[in-house]
Order: structure tokens, then C-alpha cells, then sequence
């Protein structure tokens, strides 16, 4: 195997989520509730209705402090929540060792390429000090024309 041939031939390779996303239909239901669930759009919703109903709650008198009906909404969701987290933490973990795995390819490559190039450079350093003594010992005078 040429050391040559495979630091030519590497290329740094892209990784992204949809690359290790399944392709069945769990898996699509599953990316579009991580889309709606961790959206900001969500947040800003839930926290709105929620401040909405602690105040109206009280005032109109349909659900007062402490709040029961208030809780049990909240609560009734909460584990498929989780779960749908869950499974989005797992594809951002496959993707981050996907991405793990090709930058280190990428950084062993490079490490060898400058590796290679140090090698040159010696080589470079070595002609260069012949070159120095030649000229020292050859009484400074150039190479001479016949």
C-alpha cells in the first residue's frame, strides 16, 4: 500500500443528521414531532397558554390554585415527550460519532501529509549543508563554465 497513493485519494467526508436517519415510517414521525416539539414556536405557545390559563383559571374560576385540571393537561404528555427526546438524542449521537470518525480519517491524513512534509524538508536541509561545505571547501567560487 502506497503512503502516497492514500493521502492523494482522501477526501474529508460531510456527515450530516438526515444521513442516519431511518428510512421507515416510525422514524419520519418521529424527526417531524423532534421538529414541532423542539421548536421555539412551541415554546413561546405553551408558555403563553400556560400563563393564560393560571391567570383566567382563577378569574373565571374553572380551574383554581393550586391548579389540578391545569396539571393533569401538563402531565398527560410528558412521556412521550421524553421518549421523542430520547430519540432525538440518539440520531445527534450517531451523527456526532459519524462526524467523530471522519475527522479523525481526515486529521491522520493530515497528520501523515505533514509528516511527508517534514521528511522533504530534512532532505531540503541536508542537500543545502552539502551545498554550504561544497562551496566552503571549493575556495567560495561558483560552479565554473568549460
Amino acid at each position: 500500500m502506497n503512503a502516497n497513493a492514500d493521502l492523494v485519494e482522501h477526501e474529508h467526508e460531510l456527515v450530516l443528521s438526515k444521513m442516519h436517519r431511518g428510512p421507515g415510517l416510525l422514524d419520519r414521525i418521529a424527526q417531524y414531532v423532534n421538529a414541532f416539539i423542539g421548536s421555539m414556536w412551541t415554546f413561546v405557545g405553551v408558555t403563553t397558554f400556560i400563563v393564560v390559563w393560571l391567570f383566567a383559571g382563577n378569574i373565571v374560576g374553572f380551574d383554581r390554585t393550586p391548579w389540578p385540571l391545569l396539571l393533569t393537561l401538563l402531565n398527560l404528555p410528558q412521556l412521550s415527550i421524553m421518549i421523542s427526546l430520547q430519540v432525538s438524542a440518539n440520531l445527534a449521537q450517531k451523527t456526532s460519532d459519524a462526524r467523530a470518525v471522519a475527522d479523525h480519517k481526515t486529521l491522520v491524513t493530515l497528520h501523515r501529509l505533514s509528516s511527508q512534509q517534514l521528511k522533504i524538508l530534512d532532505g531540503q536541509n541536508e542537500v543545502l549543508a552539502l551545498l554550504k561545505a561544497a562551496a566552503e571547501h571549493g575556495g567560495g567560487q561558483g560552479p565554473q563554465r568549460a
